[in-house]
C-alpha cells in the first residue's frame, strides 16, 4: 500500500482547516471522498482537493467508496461511534478525532471492532505529535526530571467555537471536548494508571453557554503521582496554554503558543531554555480562540505510517479509553462534589 486513499466524514470548518489542509502537505495520499450536510462546506471541500473529489451528504455513503483504504471521523463527538463502528465493518483504517466515546462503552465496541476488522484505531490526540511535546517526553523518559511526581496544566482562554462545540449534548461536556489532550498529555508522560479524580467546576461567566466555563481538576495516579488541571473560558487574552513537570531532580516548564520549553535540574543545578520550532506552523492552522493548533500534520503522517505498516499508532485505542475515563470521572466529581475513582466509572460500561 504505496499511495492512500482516504475520506473524510465530515468536512466541516474543522475538517477542512485541520485535515484536508494537512492531508495535501503529506505524500503519497489521495483524498478521495468526503462527506458533509452543507452544500457550502462540500463545496469548499472540493475547492480545495479538485474536481476529481467525490461528495457526499451523508457520510454512510463514502463508506461505500470502493477504492477507500481508510477514513477520518471527524463529525460531532455524538455520532463518533456509530460512523467508527461503520468504518470498521466496511474495513477500513480508522483515525478518529477525540474523544473516542462518550462512553466507556462505546470506546470498548470502537476497540474490539477495530481487532476484528485487524484494521488500525488511532485517536486525534494531535497534542503528542506536536514537537514541544515530543521534546518533553523525551527528557522525561531520559530521566531529565528524576522521578516524575507532579504535572500541571493552566489555560486561560476564549470561549469554545460557536455551534455544536458549545452543545453539552453533542461534545459530552467541557472536559471530554476541550481537555481531553492535556489529560491525554497527563497519561502518556506519567505513565502510570490514573486512580482517582477530584474536581470543581462552573458557568461563572458565560451563563447563556451550556458547557462549563471554568473547571479545577486534581488527578491521582498509581504511586501517588499527580496532574492538576485549571481551565477558564473567559479570559480571551493575557495567557498562553502552560504546561509542566516536576520530579525529584528536576522541572520542566513549557507554553504552548510561545513553543517555548525552560528546563531546571536541581542537584547539580543546571538551567537552559529553547524554542522548540514545529513544522505545522506553516499550515497556519487556528482554533476558535485565535491559537495556532499544531501537531496535526505528523498525526496525519503517523497514522498513514501504521496503515502501511501495521505498528500501533501512539495515540490507540487503549490509550484513549483511559483519557475518556478520566474526562468522565471528572466531570461526575463535578456534578457530584465527590471523589471518583477511575474503577467506578470504567464498571459503569459493564453495569
Amino acid at each position: 500500500m504505496s499511495c492512500i486513499n482516504i475520506g473524510l466524514l465530515g468536512a466541516g470548518w474543522f475538517g477542512r482547516e485541520a485535515h484536508l489542509k494537512n492531508l495535501l502537505r503529506v505524500s503519497d495520499v489521495n483524498v478521495t471522498a468526503v462527506s458533509s450536510r452543507s452544500t457550502e462546506s462540500r463545496d469548499a471541500a472540493k475547492e480545495l482537493i479538485g474536481d476529481h473529489l467525490q461528495t457526499f451528504d451523508n457520510w454512510r455513503d463514502v463508506l461505500k467508496v470502493a477504492e477507500l483504504d481508510a477514513v477520518i471521523v471527524a463529525l460531532t463527538n455524538d455520532q463518533h461511534h456509530a460512523a467508527a463502528m461503520a468504518s470498521f465493518d466496511a474495513g477500513k483504517h480508522v483515525l478518529c478525532e477525540k474523544p473516542l466515546g462518550l462512553t466507556i462503552a462505546e470506546c470498548d465496541e470502537i476497540i474490539a471492532a477495530a481487532q476484528t476488522a485487524g484494521k488500525v484505531l488511532q485517536v486525534g490526540h494531535e497534542m503528542r505529535h506536536q514537537a514541544l511535546y515530543q521534546r518533553m517526553n523525551t527528557m522525561v523518559e531520559a530521566g531529565d526530571v528524576g522521578d516524575p511526581r507532579i504535572m500541571w496544566c493552566r489555560e486561560y482562554r476564549g470561549p469554545m467555537r460557536p455551534g455544536w462545540r458549545s452543545s453539552e449534548q453533542l461534545t459530552g461536556g467541557l472536559l471530554l471536548e476541550k481537555n481531553c489532550h492535556h489529560f491525554d498529555l497527563f497519561n502518556w508522560m506519567l505513565d502510570t494508571p490514573p486512580v482517582r479524580v477530584s474536581a470543581f467546576g462552573g458557568k461563572d461567566v458565560l451563563t447563556d453557554r451550556e458547557l462549563l466555563d471554568n473547571a479545577q481538576v486534581l488527578v491521582e495516579y498509581e504511586g501517588g503521582r499527580r496532574a492538576v488541571l485549571e481551565i477558564c473560558l473567559f479570559a480571551p487574552t493575557g495567557g498562553d496554554c502552560e504546561i509542566g513537570i516536576v520530579g525529584s531532580g528536576g522541572r520542566i516548564d513549557t507554553k504552548n503558543q510561545a513553543i517555548h520549553l525552560e528546563y531546571h535540574r536541581f542537584d547539580p543545578q543546571e538551567h537552559f531554555a529553547e524554542q522548540v520550532a514545529d513544522p505545522d506552523d506553516d499550515a497556519g492552522f487556528k482554533d476558535a480562540s485565535g491559537r495556532v493548533d499544531r501537531g496535526i500534520k505528523a498525526e496525519l503522517a503517523h497514522f498513514l505510517d501504521c496503515c502501511r505498516t501495521g505498528n500501533t499508532p501512539l495515540n490507540d485505542g487503549a490509550a484513549a479509553r483511559m483519557n475518556v475515563a478520566v474526562c468522565l470521572a471528572a466531570q461526575k466529581a463535578i456534578a457530584t462534589g465527590r471523589v471518583v475513582t477511575i474503577d467506578e466509572v470504567l464498571n459503569e460500561s459493564t453495569s
